[in-house]
């Protein structure tokens, strides 16, 4: 059976990690859709990567720690319909059966839809894995590193992500 696994990684962190780990251990998942919300926005305090800076982030994790073959991933944009954004989700990527989320709306939207399955996934130190907390620590020069994959930190280097976070925090409000 396929999944889809939705979030919009800015930046990946372990957290992630350990839901796709959580996912391939259910022993009716086959494959993963890793699906890349927020395609679209990029250079703000909420979403500072572009797209297609964190599909190849995501892309590099899931080619060091995973077996590839089991992964489809892409990024799509939002609509801001809430209304039809499950079955748009559903029209742009691979068919799936099983939804993971944690998101209570997306966990409704996709239970209305129909014929999908929706699971939680066990959060795993959220107090640290989580974007915000990790762009906040970047903000103020705190530690950060050890909160995500090794495999991507050249890449944040690469996209001068601390120096655009750090930039984009004087004029952007921390969400």
């Amino acid at each position: 059976m396929r999944a889809l696994y939705l979030g919009r990684f800015n930046p990946p962190h372990n957290g992630h990690i350990c839901a796709i780990e959580y996912i391939l251990e259910q022993t009716d998942i086959d494959e993963i859709i890793i699906l890349i919300g927020s395609g679209e926005k990029a250079y703000s305090l909420k979403n500072p990567f572009t797209g297609g800076e964190r599909l190849e982030m995501v892309t590099s994790i899931v080619r060091e720690d995973f077996n590839i073959n089991q992964f489809y991933i892409t990024a799509i944009p939002d609509i801001n319909r809430n209304t039809i954004w499950a079955a748009n989700v559903a029209d742009l990527v691979p068919s799936f059966e099983v939804v993971f989320t944690n998101n209570p709306l997306v966990q409704q939207l996709f239970t209305n839809l129909g014929k999908k399955e929706v699971r939680e996934i066990p959060l795993n130190n959220r107090e640290e894995f989580s974007g915000k907390i990790i762009r906040e620590k970047m903000i103020k020069g705190e530690e950060w590193k050890h909160l995500v994959p090794e495999i991507i930190l050249p890449l944040i280097d690469q996209y001068n992500g601390v120096k655009r976070i750090r930039i984009l925090s004087k004029t952007d409000e921390i969400n």
